[in-house]
């Protein structure tokens, strides 16, 4: 037996940052929850709160998804227990170095995590979705999506991928019960460090800087609208056409000086 009539909705990466803003929001809407993060980031207390202070059920399950059979393992105990109407695509891993620094298992990590079981999770949550109408897909990728990035290199193309893939799921699926929507955030205030982090690069990587909750806010109504693209804050909105309108070998100069800013500033911190 499934352990309630009432559907949830799984969440990856839920531990921290957005995905735990995403938590929060969809509890406020009365919804129940699945969510999924590494081991020991203190998920079932996270739950224990949500129920009692939103009245909802709230489940998790502690995996690491760049394993080989992890996504594969989550989404079989997933759909075992529960019925599932909303999947949210949130895990993911970033970060800047010099490619040629870059050690294999940092680059395998951002590949599998973000491409790998992101992919295979939509897929084998696919028929269980289709139960439900209307039911929901909402991927986060980034502005990042938008451009190439020196520095970042596989980042940028991972979110690319996302952007690429949520927009061809979503013309495959039309006219289905499942709606497919993908957020393409900016820079996230997550937290303390990451802020910091953030100011290193100057104006330009504060540039459309907004907080976890406001962005996983913007991103669950504009799911519910059937909002296919979601680009959070106006600021965003103007970098985005930015973006498109500077010439790539303009854009590739100024974004290679600016994340060459926070390389420096991170070397400076640990010398």
């Amino acid at each position: 037996m499934k352990s309630s009539l009432k559907p949830f909705a799984l969440i990856t990466g839920a531990s921290n940052g957005l995905g735990k803003e995403f938590a929060h929001e969809f509890a406020k809407r009365g919804h129940n929850l699945i969510l999924v993060s590494l081991p020991g980031e203190n998920l079932d207390k996270y739950c224990k709160e949500l129920e009692y202070k939103h009245k909802i059920n709230a489940r998790y399950y502690e995996a690491d998804l760049t394993k080989e059979n992890s996504p594969v393992e989550l989404t079989n105990w997933v759909k075992e227990n529960f019925s599932v109407n909303i999947l949210v695509n949130n895990a993911g891993v970033g970060g800047s170095k010099h490619f040629e620094e870059s050690s294999v298992e940092y680059l395998d990590t951002i590949i599998l995590l973000n491409i790998r079981a992101l992919t295979l999770i939509t897929r084998l949550m696919l028929s269980e979705l289709k139960g439900y109408s209307p039911s929901y897909i909402l991927n986060v990728a980034s502005m990042a999506a938008f451009s190439p990035i020196p520095y970042k290199t596989v980042y940028p193309a991972s979110k690319a991928f996302v952007y690429s893939f949520s927009r061809s799921l979503h013309e495959e699926l039309k006219g289905s019960c499942v709606k497919i929507s993908v957020i393409n955030p900016g820079p996230i205030m997550t937290n303390s460090d990451t802020v910091h982090r953030i100011k290193k690069m100057g104006f330009y990587g504060r540039f459309g800087l907004l907080s976890a909750n406001r962005v996983a806010q913007i991103a669950i109504s504009s799911m519910f609208k059937g909002k296919k693209v979601i680009i959070p804050g106006v600021l965003n909105k103007v970098n985005f056409f930015l973006l498109r309108a500077v010439p790539l070998r303009i854009r590739l100069n100024l974004l290679s000086r600016l994340i060459r800013k926070e390389i420096m500033g991170e070397a400076g911190n640990q010398s």
